[in-house]
């Protein structure tokens, strides 16, 4: 029998935290109107939490095609070359939607 180290695959997962160490950003590709956006790991850490990189894209919308389904996201560790040419978005402030929340009631 292999020997297990007590550590759930989920745990040994390259997770935000993670990537946020080495420097990484987090790319997503929308695959139906083939759009590529890129994240600071420290933007989306607030937004998502510390979470594996195949939960981030659940969190996101497309903004041209407003799909969802068709979302994938990579880590991607940028090149010296890449300084100054590589467009990062930047997270400026989370809003908060209000949302009504209805109840039935009788009159």
């Amino acid at each position: 029998m292999p020997e297990q180290n007590g550590l759930t695959r989920r745990q040994r997962m390259h997770t935000l935290s993670k990537a946020e160490e080495t420097r990484q950003i987090v790319r997503i590709d929308c695959m139906y109107c083939r759009i590529t956006r890129r994240y600071r790991c420290s933007d989306l850490l607030k937004l998502c939490g510390d979470v594996p990189i195949d939960e981030i894209a659940r969190h996101f919308r497309c903004d041209v095609c407003k799909h969802k389904d068709y979302l994938r996201a990579q880590f991607e560790l940028p090149w010296g070359a890449d300084t100054g040419k590589l467009q990062i978005r930047k997270l400026v402030r989370i809003k908060m939607v209000p949302r009504p929340v209805w109840k039935d009631d009788f009159y």
